[in-house]
Formats: C-alpha cells, sequence, structure tokens
C-alpha cells in the first residue's frame, strides 16, 4: 500500500488541510464551470443528441474510475497519483478549451473526469494522516478540510463562471491554471511517498464490473429527468444494478482475491456512512438546481444576480464544517447525532422554502431565511460522512474504500438532480395541461428543448405557477424524506457503537 513516510518531518498541519481542500475544491468547482459553459459550447460545436453525454461524461467517468484510482494510491503513492493526476486535468480541460467538434470535447470532458477523481480521493485519503498530528483529531481535521472545500470552490466556481462572459474557451482554462499551480505547491506541502509493495490482488475483472456498473446505473439516473419510463432510463439503470448484484456475489466468494471488502456492506457504521452521504449530497443536489431554477422561473434571475443569490447557502458550508468538526472532536456530538441534527435543519429549510414559494415573493431576500437554514442543514452531515467512512478504512483496502465516499456522493447527487427535475417538471407540465391544454404543453416542451419562445403568451406565468407548485411540493417531500433518513443513520450509528462497546468489555 502507498503509506507517507511517517518518520519524516511533517509541515504544520493546517497549511496542509487547508491543501488539500484546495486540491478537492478543483474537482467541484471542475463540473460547475462546465455546466455553465455547456450552453456556449454547445452552440459552438453544435452538440445535438450528444449534449446529455457532454453534459454526464465527466461524473460518469470519475464515478467509474475513482476507487480503482484510490488503489493505485495505496500501490503507487498519493502524491505521485495527485501529481500525474493534475497533469492529466490540465490535458483534458486542455483538450476540452481547444476542441473543435463535439468527440473531441467529450474525450477532454471525460480524461478530467478520471484525472480530478483522482485528485479529490487522494486528497480526501490524506486526511487521515494529517488529522491524527492535529489538534482535535479527524474529526476537527475534516472540519477544516470541507470548510476549505467550500471556499475554495466557490472562488474557484465564480472565476470560472465569469469568464464564461468572455468565452467557454477561457473559462475552461481556470482548472488547468490551477492544477499547474496546485502542483507545484503539493511538491512542497505533501509529505514523501513511501510505497509498501503488497501482493494484493487486482482483480480486473471485479473493478470493470464495478465500473460499468457505475456507469450504466448514474446514466439511467441521470436520463430520468428526460423521461422517467423511457427505454434509456429504465434499460440503463436495471442493467447497472444487475451489474451490482453480480459484482457482489462475486467479491463476496474468495474474499481474500477481491479488491473490495463488501462485508462492509453489513457493517452498521458503513452503512450508516452511505446513510449520511444521502443527506449531505443529496441535499447539494437537489437543494441548488431547483431553488435556482426557480429564481430563474419566479423571479428572473439570470448572470451575475442568480450566482450572488446563492451565495448565503455556499458560504455557510465553511462555518458549519469548522463548528461540527470541532463539536464531534471534543465529544460534544457524535457523528450520527450531527447528521440527525442535520437532516431536521435541512427539513426546516425545505419547509421554509416551500412556504416562500407560494407566499408570492418579491425578491431573493424574502428567501433568506430559506436559505440560510437550508445551507445550514445541506452542510452539517459533511464531516461525518467523511469520518465515517475513514473509519471503516482498513490498511488493507485503504484507498479503495476511502475513494468509494465520491462514488456513493455521485449517487446521491445525481438521484438528488434527476429528483428535483422530474417531480418539478411533472407537475409544471400538467398544471399547463389542465388550465391551458395539450397545444400550450407542446409550446413548453418546445421551449424547455429548444428555448423557442412560446406563441401564446400565457404559457410562461402559467409555467412559473406550476413550477412553484412542483417546487414546493418537492421541498415538502425533502423535508420529510431528510429526518427519515436522519433517524436510520441514528440507529445504525448507535448500533455500531454499542457492537464496538460489547467487542471492547
Amino acid at each position: 500500500m502507498g503509506t507517507v513516510d511517517t518518520a519524516a518531518k511533517s509541515p504544520p498541519v493546517l497549511l496542509p488541510l487547508i491543501y488539500l481542500g484546495l486540491l478537492a475544491s478543483i474537482q467541484g468547482a471542475d463540473p460547475n464551470i462546465a455546466s455553465t459553459a455547456l450552453l456556449s459550447a454547445g452552440k459552438d460545436l453544435q452538440f445535438g443528441n450528444l449534449t446529455a453525454l457532454a453534459a454526464s461524461v465527466s461524473t460518469l467517468t470519475l464515478a467509474a474510475s475513482v476507487i480503482t484510482t484510490g488503489m493505485l494510491a495505496d500501490r503507487l503513492g498519493r502524491k505521485k497519483v495527485i501529481i500525474f493526476a493534475m497533469l492529466l486535468a490540465v490535458v483534458g480541460d486542455g483538450l476540452v478549451s481547444i476542441s473543435q467538434d463535439p468527440i473531441m470535447f467529450i474525450l477532454g470532458r471525460a480524461i478530467a473526469g478520471v484525472a480530478l477523481g483522482a485528485v479529490y480521493g487522494s486528497a480526501f485519503a490524506y486526511v487521515k494522516y494529517f488529522g491524527e498530528k492535529a489538534k482535535g483529531g479527524i474529526s476537527a481535521a475534516l472540519g477544516t478540510f470541507s470548510a476549505s472545500i467550500g471556499l475554495f470552490t466557490l472562488l474557484v466556481t465564480f472565476a470560472g463562471s465569469t469568464l464564461v462572459g468572455v468565452g467557454w474557451r477561457e473559462a475552461f482554462l481556470v482548472i488547468p491554471a490551477l492544477s499547474i499551480f496546485s502542483l507545484l505547491l503539493g511538491f512542497f506541502i505533501l509529505p514523501k511517498d513511501v510505497v509498501v509493495h503488497t501482493e494484493q490482488p487486482w482483480d480486473a475483472l471485479g473493478q470493470v464490473l464495478l465500473g460499468l456498473a457505475v456507469v450504466l446505473s448514474l446514466y439511467g439516473i441521470s436520463h430520468a429527468a428526460n423521461g422517467l419510463f423511457t427505454a434509456l432510463t429504465i434499460v440503463p439503470f436495471v442493467s447497472g444494478v444487475v451489474l451490482f448484484v453480480i459484482f457482489y456475489l462475486r467479491e463476496r466468494s474468495r474474499s481474500e482475491l477481491r479488491f473490495f471488502p463488501v462485508a462492509l456492506l453489513k457493517n452498521p457504521l458503513f452503512l450508516a456512512a452511505i446513510g449520511v452521504g444521502f443527506l449531505y449530497n443529496f441535499s447539494t443536489g437537489l437543494g441548488l438546481i431547483s431553488f435556482s431554477n426557480l429564481f430563474q422561473y419566479q423571479l428572473d434571475l439570470k448572470g451575475l444576480s442568480l450566482s450572488l443569490s446563492q451565495l448565503p447557502y455556499l458560504l455557510l458550508a465553511i462555518p458549519t464544517a469548522l463548528t461540527i468538526g470541532a463539536l464531534i472532536s471534543k465529544k460534544i456530538l457524535t457523528r450520527q447525532m450531527s447528521a440527525l441534527i442535520g437532516a431536521f435543519i435541512a427539513s426546516v429549510g425545505g419547509i421554509l422554502f416551500a412556504i416562500t414559494a407560494l407566499s408570492s415573493p418579491k425578491s431573493v431576500s424574502d428567501y433568506l431565511p430559506a436559505l440560510i437554514v437550508l445551507g445550514i442543514g445541506a452542510a452539517v452531515p459533511a464531516v461525518a460522512y467523511g469520518g465515517m467512512i475513514l473509519e471503516e478504512a482498513d490498511e488493507k483496502h485503504y484507498g479503495v474504500v476511502s475513494s468509494s465516499r465520491t462514488t456513493i456522493g455521485q449517487f446521491w447527487y445525481s438521484l438528488g438532480l434527476a429528483s428535483s427535475t422530474v417531480v418539478i417538471d411533472t407537475i409544471a407540465k400538467a398544471h399547463v395541461l389542465n388550465k391551458l391544454g395539450s397545444t400550450a404543453e407542446s409550446q413548453l416542451d418546445a421551449w424547455s428543448a429548444s428555448g423557442a419562445k412560446p406563441t401564446d403568451t400565457s404559457v410562461f406565468p402559467t409555467a412559473v405557477e406550476g413550477f412553484t407548485q412542483g417546487f414546493a411540493v418537492l421541498m415538502i417531500a425533502y423535508a420529510v424524506i431528510m429526518v427519515v433518513v436522519g433517524f436510520v443513520v441514528l440507529f445504525l450509528g448507535n448500533k455500531s457503537d454499542k457492537q464496538k462497546a460489547a467487542a471492547a468489555s
């Protein structure tokens, strides 16, 4: 396994943790910049039927490869993997910036996804090393790490999104430039790798099964926004689930020859971690995209005004992560209780959003209480999520298990995105159909697909009414789901604590 030299003199703990947050934020900001630039790139390169693939390919390749790159970090060394992966990110998004056709664009985004998944996975894995040296331990270190991610993601996203106004090609150069800068810092900040050669099998077939299962199921989920019961949604998703089952059954047999410890799926702490990952990532996927779209429809916000409206939600992740990390490290809160508290806060935020949306708000300031509460609730579980995953990552499977955090997160995030789109669009279209008839609904569909303005001037205000109603229903359902999952996490976390106490006695 690739480890770090614990005997070597290490740099101060705070600076490396902030640096690791910077590395992780590059992965977080990259898809944000890409989504902002996608419309302009699509028009220039004429994506056509490849638009959906261009939008999702980096997520698919990241989620499919990050566990494998975690294994590589164990065997080659995390520092080496980070340096190589950042060079690969420069190649990927650099290729995108000079793309002359959709295939070149998609290839570049696929390379960037693999590269930045490896960067994030290795950066997260390093937290345990530095956390063991930090005052307050791993939980406090995760608080600093998460807060740094929040700050840098915000800054990098804002810089990239602003450059889209200059040109989408220029916007895609932000990540390569930051990657080179961060790579140079890494030579001085990260400790030297000491690679411990192991005889662990590569289990190539297991990796292929898992990668295909991830890609197919995620593609099905992402396509649900275009039709929940279409073949492009159901067939890939079901195929992915079947491959997951085959993967599980194969990895369970002769486990000494397999690369992933699937026995973790029976461990209450790992199951709790999956639940906390839902609280954190589902909230982010569903919340940010849905209220951003609401502000565009209902308040006619766009460009800089829309970006600024997201700040209360995004900025609160920074002090929240630091506070929760400190409370857990001082044993004032357990991780599972912090997750439940976050679930309740997020639930209240969802209800506030629903009430505000239906109250005919005049400006984004009317949404400020909801933005604040939802932002805090979404951020609270982040520290517990990372801590539970790291605790379950044994030395033999450290990179594999710690990197699974990213794959799990991508699933819940994609589910949040798809859920928000399906629920809101279904209710909005039904409202237009019931109020104005099938012709108006067809105009709404054409407007959503191509941007062609409806000839019937009543379609847009009616669609806004339907969108608002759909958003309110979504937020109420979200509030209920969050509380239920929060209690499940509490139960599983407490069960794990009891098992460990019994084993210790």
